[in-house]
This record gives C-alpha cells, sequence and structure tokens, in this order.
C-alpha cells in the first residue's frame, strides 16, 4: 500500500498505559464500533487473537480490526508494558470500515526498523492526551494520523519478511526431500522434522513449488527408476526396492499412473527411440 488514503477522519476514542500489573487480564472480547491498537513496551503477555495465540516482545504491534475476538494477559513474572489506544471511524482505501490491516493479515506485526517511531508517536498522544493543553486534539490527531502510515509501512515489512522466510523455509523443505526422497515418510513426519503444522508446511511448499511433498518424493522416486530401466538390465524388482518399493507390483501401478506407462512400456518405447554410441 504505497499511498494511504483515509476515506474519513479517524478519531482517538481512549489512549493508555499499562505497566507493572502482573495479574492484568482481559477475557475475550470485541469491539463493534471501534479498532484497537496495542505496542508493546515490554514484558510478557499471553494474546488470544480470533483463537490463534501470539507470543510478543519488545517493539512488537498488535491490530485488533472492528469486530474481531481478542484477549490478553500479563504475565505475572515479566509483567506486561504497553501502550494502547481505541479508533473509532477509521476507512482507509480499499481496506473495510474499521481495519487498519487488510483481512486475513496477521494481527501481529513483529518489531522492526519503524518500531521506535511508533513508540514516540504513542508517548507524544499519550502525553497530548493526558495534559490536554490548549490545540492537543489537532495534535493527537495529525498524530494519529502518522501512526496509522507507520503501521501500514511495518505491515508492508512484516510481509516482505514473511515472504523472504517462507522461501527459505520452502528451499529447506526441499533439500530435506531430496535427501529423503526414498524413505516412505508421511507429512506428519516430514513437518515434524521442521516443528511445524504439517498443514502449513505443505501450503508453504506447494505455493513456491506447485505441488505437494509427498507427490514430489514420488516423481523424484520415478526420476530414479526412469534413470535405471534406461541405464542398465536390473529388473523392474530390483529398480522398485532401490527406489523405496518392498512390493513390485505397486511400484508398476504407481509408476504407471505418474509417467502414463508401465516401466516395462517405458523401457522398450525408451530402446527404441534412443542411439547408445558407447
Amino acid at each position: 500500500m504505497d499511498h494511504i488514503k483515509l476515506l474519513q477522519n479517524p478519531s482517538l476514542v481512549y489512549i493508555g498505559k499499562l505497566s507493572e500489573k502482573p495479574d492484568w487480564n482481559f477475557p475475550s472480547h470485541r469491539h463493534d464500533d471501534l479498532s484497537e491498537i496495542v505496542y508493546i513496551l515490554g514484558g510478557e503477555g499471553d494474546f488470544i487473537i480470533d483463537d490463534q495465540p501470539y507470543l510478543v516482545q519488545q517493539g512488537d504491534l498488535l491490530i485488533y480490526n472492528k469486530g474481531i475476538f481478542h484477549e490478553e494477559k500479563s504475565s505475572k513474572n515479566n509483567p506486561l508494558k504497553t501502550y494502547y489506544c481505541g479508533i473509532a471511524d477509521i476507512h482507509i482505501e480499499g481496506l473495510p470500515e474499521g481495519y487498519i490491516t487488510p483481512m486475513g493479515t496477521c494481527p501481529l506485526i513483529k518489531q522492526n526498523k519503524y518500531s521506535e517511531q511508533m513508540e514516540k508517536l504513542f508517548s507524544m498522544m499519550f502525553e497530548e492526551s493526558s495534559l490536554k493543553l490548549k490545540g492537543y486534539d489537532d495534535i493527537c490527531k495529525n498524530l494519529l494520523r502518522s501512526m496509522i502510515i507507520y503501521i501500514q509501512r511495518m505491515a508492508q515489512l512484516e510481509e516482505m519478511k514473511t515472504k523472504n522466510d517462507s522461501e527459505t523455509l520452502a528451499l529447506q523443505i526441499k533439500e530435506f526431500l531430496d535427501k529423503n526422497y526414498l524413505k516412505q515418510l508421511t507429512l506428519e513426519e516430514i513437518a515434524l522434522e521442521f516443528h511445524m503444522n504439517a498443514y502449513y508446511l505443505s501450503h508453504v511448499f506447494k505455493n513456491h513449488y506447485n505441488d505437494s511433498p509427498i507427490n514430489y518424493m514420488i516423481y523424484r522416486r520415478m526420476g530414479e527408476a526412469k534413470k535405471l530401466l534406461i541405464n542398465t538390465d536390473m529388473k523392474v524388482r530390483e529398480i522398485s526396492q532401490l527406489v523405496g518399493y518392498e512390493n513390485a507390483n505397486y511400484f508398476s501401478r504407481i509408476f504407471a499412473k505418474t509417467m502414463g506407462e508401465s516401466p516395462l512400456q517405458y523401457k522398450k518405447n525408451e530402446k527404441k527411440e534412443r542411439v547408445n554410441l558407447k
């Protein structure tokens, strides 16, 4: 989002600062008339947003779009320190009314190079709202507008980092599959190697290689089988075992399903078309 266009002027409903309250917690709730922004100054806490848990650290930002269920709880040993504010009448071009970030995006924006500016904006806005000196409301409106722009910048950096992390993860999965494709691994066993959810792992891999991890391993085995069929006089049963299939009949069915012909048909057709000079 290169240009931020506000279709109406947002208004600051409240702003606060949480500090040194180890027993502080706020059960699950939502706001149907406003959005909320939470900036983590320090400490630890449990955040659950739309039934998903999130871990936070200093400099992180949490965005609660209008109507999103969320709950918060401070750590007793390391109490949360936060700034927070509620915003009404926010409508950014291209987003639903009451949304600060696009629908479906992660509500947690990790600390990045704009976090310091966000903290300064919160501090200034909190001070102006507390003192209520002449013209404070105009200053707060300008600070709030700046805050929204910085949130978009932070979200954009987070999106880029997530994309880069996803590409790195996909490559790591592929390297693992290339080393272990002869093993009959399940998706859950692969995911266990990466300490992550099987669905997410499959989604990341398919998004980058347009195939599932299991199918990728099958095609790698079939590629190895093709090479052995062409370049050796090994029997199908022997090749089957070498590429990870104890049952030769099952291997032949998989080969025919993926390659469009049986192993013997493939070997026969290749011999007709290939001229070996050595």
